[in-house]
């Protein structure tokens, strides 16, 4: 391919493509034969035939493939004109340099990054991928790819006005002449005569006639400048001669050679020709202008960049989240397992000691109550023995006393305890009846302070909830024991009779506390 192009591309012209077997097979033949149209200088705008390529070696093939896929599509871009997807193809095949990727292919990547920044006018990243390109050529000895690169920095120097810099490598073309070949001189001439021409006229003859006696092709010589050395020296016809040629040897009707020839017909005195070639001139600078301004190309690298990263940091989290979730799976599992081996150790365990805890916790629950119900026991004896007091009240306070005495009996056997639980349970089950028999008590136990509560016009329902109050409930615990959502009224309403401050003191605090006063 590098030795004879024109061979290479008809070997691959006689390949029959039906014989292409498979996605890799046809991926390197769209490869090759890319390559082969660009090593012969076919410039072609469409991807058609490099895509099977670059779909293929997107998730497949080396990092050298993934390079050159990118570039050559890049390629194309750049022939179609779209500079900016060109420049996107770049930096993605950048990204697939390694060590051992083809360091030729590396250098043409950048010279083609250099020619992409050219295009929008930002020389300073032209001369740096030019310099990067000359170091990968200079390093596998392509010696005039190498001096073309270097040509091409004095040229961005030039540009850029940095005349230290571009006098530097102008000095190594000097001292490279006898390795140039005949088109690397004429460009070598064509430099010499362009910054010859804020010279004396003495120097621009100079140049111009060693330009003229070292190229005798002239299909290689840059006629535009000798154009424009030609108009300097007022000699307009041989501009107007040089002008010609530039043409009949595939010169570009670009905006140098409309200014070129504005400045000719001006010179000439044919103004009305020279305002043509004026116009024509600000016209295409103007549209390039606004191609330039419209474009991203200068911001594609840091953008691409900037993916790149964010698409890396996105695997890293994912990647890093997938590790603790299996991680988390596993110590799930493993202590799953190890649950259930200990649940079927203590399992025998639990079972037999189920029984002995709630019997123990029934035995604890009734000694915890037998002190207080064996208070009560003794004081509603007391009252029994009142001959004052009413026969309804007797019978209530004898089934109280039944209940209480089958419970202080289980304390000394075994057999009555769930019965005597069950007893009680019963009684304090039937709410309004336990709370009436719990008022009827404190009537007989404490008639001065159940005809305090009547005095101060509170109504025998909410004097049955202070009596339970007096017991020992406090305020959730009445509401959940009577089961009703109108405890809250009814609170409302035993504060505001008895005076009690809302929000300071609790009703059974308060209650409790008159309870304790020796006049009860």
């Amino acid at each position: 391919m590098s030795d004879n192009p024109e061979q290479s591309l008809d070997i691959l012209k006689s390949v029959c493509r039906d014989s292409l077997s498979t996605r890799r097979i046809r991926a390197r033949y769209a490869l090759l034969y890319s390559m082969t149209l660009d090593k012969n200088c076919i410039d072609i705008v469409s991807d058609s035939i490099i895509a099977p390529a670059v779909k293929y070696y997107r998730h497949h093939g080396t990092a050298d493939d993934k390079l050159k896929a990118n570039y050559y599509l890049g390629r194309i871009y750049q022939n179609a004109g779209d500079i900016e997807e060109a420049m996107y193809k770049f930096v993605e095949a950048e990204h697939y340099i390694s060590n051992q990727t083809d360091k030729n292919s590396v250098a043409r990547l950048y010279k083609a990054k250099m020619t992409a920044y050219q295009d929008v006018f930002d020389y300073e990243s032209a001369v740096r991928q030019a310099h990067v390109a000359a170091e990968y050529y200079l390093s596998v000895n392509d010696t005039a790819r190498y001096l073309n690169t270097i040509n091409d920095i004095v040229v961005l120097y030039s540009q850029l006005d940095n005349h230290n810099a571009k006098d530097e490598h102008l000095d190594i073309l000097t001292s490279n002449l006898h390795l140039m070949n005949d088109c690397q001189l004429s460009s070598y001439y064509a430099i010499l005569l362009n910054e010859s021409l804020d010279d004396s006229y003495e120097n621009i003859v100079k140049y111009l006639s060693e330009y003229l006696s070292a190229i005798s092709d002239e299909s290689i010589t840059h006629w535009l400048s000798i154009a424009n050395a030609y108009i300097v020296l007022n000699a307009y016809e041989d501009a107007s001669v040089a002008l010609d040629k530039y043409l009949y040897y595939g010169g570009l009707e670009a905006p140098s050679y409309y200014w070129v020839s504005a400045t000719l017909y001006e010179g000439l005195g044919q103004y009305d020709k020279a305002l043509v070639f004026y116009k024509l001139y600000l016209q295409t600078t103007d549209n390039a202008d606004l191609r330039v301004f419209e474009s991203d190309t200068k911001f594609i690298e840091e953008r691409y960049d900037s993916e790149l990263k964010s698409v890396k940091q996105t695997l890293y989290i994912v990647i890093v989240s997938l590790i603790l979730l299996v991680i988390v799976l596993v110590l799930i599992i493993v202590f799953q397992q190890m649950r259930n081996v200990k649940k079927e150790k203590i399992k025998v365990e639990y079972e037999k000691r189920q029984v002995e805890t709630q019997n123990t916790s029934l035995r604890e629950e009734m000694e915890s109550m037998s002190v207080s119900l064996k208070a009560e026991i003794e004081h509603l004896k007391r009252i029994s023995k009142d001959k004052s007091v009413g026969k309804d009240i007797i019978a209530s306070i004898e089934q109280r006393m039944t209940v209480l005495n089958k419970f202080i009996l289980a304390e000394f056997s075994a057999s009555f305890e769930k019965e005597a639980y069950t007893e009680l349970k019963r009684l304090i089950s039937d709410r309004e009846a336990f709370m009436e028999s719990t008022r009827k008590t404190f009537a007989v136990s404490h008639p001065k302070f159940i005809s305090y509560l009547r005095d101060r016009k509170l109504s025998e329902w909410e004097i049955g909830c202070c009596c339970l109050y007096c017991i020992g409930f406090n305020g959730s615990e009445l509401s959940e024991f009577l089961n009703r959502k109108s405890v809250y009224n009814t609170n409302s309403a035993i504060r505001h009779k008895l005076g009690i401050p809302k929000g300071k003191t609790q009703i059974d605090v308060f209650l409790k506390r008159m309870m304790e006063h020796p006049n009860w």
